[in-house]
């Protein structure tokens, strides 16, 4: 009776397992090429080594198994690469000889093991979900598209004529069930037999998370619905948040020093511009930007900007396309205002007005807010309160499922989304 999620991950924890095989392989080459005398000791060395990147990598792959079946290929990609540049970066830190073609070797091998694994799980079985009420592939439409039900993962199929035999469910894992339908004794009792059957029973609403990468939004009367954070992640987040913003400031301040030039001699006001945000656990704090507005613009009424602003500057439009504006927030970040990746830290006014008409709005104040983060990659900037929901419901999938992997994948896509202008204004 496991959940989508758990099924996943003990599908891929015996992927991972069974990838040893990856390792016991490269040491074998290893040995073979220091028998033909092409390589020295220290290439079988290095393989060995490589166990602790390919053990980091089978983690943060597991941690990432509830993301999205359009999201994990790319998730895969960027989860491999990392612990092997961080090894290759940590035999650098402390001198240490090693073979770059040894962990070239192991990461071609690990990547390829985790891809074709994806893969044929895709193939081979996508989950099988019978609709026990009316109407629950037209909700799953409206909320992930008619892509989202395109997925491999999910197979919807209508209910069964006569449900109450949980025989004729057997080929199926796991029911879907409209929570909003009232209850009858006649439904009691059929949900109580596919319980004693062990059948997984999923709303709508988790059926539409696993495949829209969205937490859809409680309704007002769901008085009991709660997120958790992850503490323990947060203090490993924090460390290197710390560590990468103190690692990169040579480069970020030099950039700071002629952005804030440009703007000066662009137009009159000061170079730098703040404005009050609210962060975790709902505290305010001062947020830093270039001011890419003119003077003065940037403190009337709190509002949505908007494509074309016409108060924005040449420098500000330029600044804008490369989010260059965002730079000063990396003091926030040093300061505990922020995170590298979070949700977006809005204005107060947006605060106030969303908390009282929106659900579950105060509950993306759990982690500290971002510079990047799963909803500007997913959706890029909302420009009304309607948009505003959509972005909270990515925002609340980030608070429920935030790991290492899925910080990875939003890094990765902050990039190629910066490199394309998506989103900006």
């Amino acid at each position: 009776m496991a959940s989508s999620t758990a099924l996943r991950q003990n599908a891929q924890l015996g992927w991972s397992f069974a990838g040893c095989i990856t390792l016991v392989l490269s040491y074998a080459i290893a040995r073979g090429l220091m028998w033909l005398e092409w390589a020295t000791p220290q290439f079988a060395q290095t393989v060995l080594w490589c166990t602790l990147p390919y053990l980091l990598c089978a983690h943060w792959i597991y941690r990432g198994a509830s993301l999205p079946a359009a999201e994990r290929t790319s998730m895969l990609l960027v989860t491999t690469v990392m612990p092997f540049l961080l090894l290759m970066l940590g035999f650098a830190l402390f001198q240490e000889p090693y073979s770059r073609g040894a962990v070239l070797l192991v990461y071609v091998l690990s990547t390829a093991w985790f891809v074709v694994g994806d893969r044929l799980r895709k193939r081979i079985r996508a989950q099988r979900l019978v609709c026990l009420d009316s109407g629950i592939a037209e909700q799953l439409k409206a909320w992930c598209g008619s892509g989202g039900l395109n997925s491999r993962d999910i197979e919807l199929h209508p209910i069964p004529t006569d449900p109450a035999e949980a025989s004729v469910l057997e080929g199926f894992d796991g029911v879907v069930l409209d929570r909003r339908v009232a209850a009858n004794p006649e439904r009691s009792r059929l949900l109580g037999r596919l319980k004693l059957s062990h059948m997984r029973l999923y709303s709508v609403e988790a059926v539409a998370e696993l495949l829209s990468g969205r937490k859809m939004l409680p309704s007002e009367q769901d008085e009991l619905w709660e997120l958790d954070g992850n503490p323990a992640y947060d203090v490993a987040k924090r460390a290197m948040d710390v560590l990468m913003v103190l690692a990169t400031a040579p480069v970020w301040l030099g950039i700071c020093f002629l952005v804030g030039l440009a703007v000066r001699l662009n137009s009159a006001g000061p170079a730098l511009y703040s404005q009050m945000r609210v962060g975790q656990n709902g505290h305010p704090f001062r947020l830093w930007k270039f001011r890419s507005m003119r003077h003065q613009a940037q403190e009337s009424e709190a509002q949505f900007a908007q494509t074309n602003d016409a108060r924005i500057t040449g420098v500000g439009r330029f600044i804008r396309r490369w989010r260059l504006d965002e730079l000063p927030q990396l003091y926030n970040v040093l300061a505990g205002h922020m995170s590298l990746i979070g949700p977006r830290p809005e204005q107060l006014t947006f605060v106030d007005a969303f908390a009282t008409r929106i659900p579950a709005y105060t509950y993306r104040h759990l982690v500290r807010p971002g510079l990047t983060g799963w909803a500007q990659i997913q959706q890029g900037y909302a420009d009304s309160e309607e948009g505003a929901a959509v972005k909270l419901s990515y925002d609340l999938y980030y608070v429920a499922h935030y790991s290492m992997a899925l910080d990875l994948l939003i890094f990765y896509k902050t990039v190629r989304i910066v490199l394309s202008g998506f989103g900006a204004r």
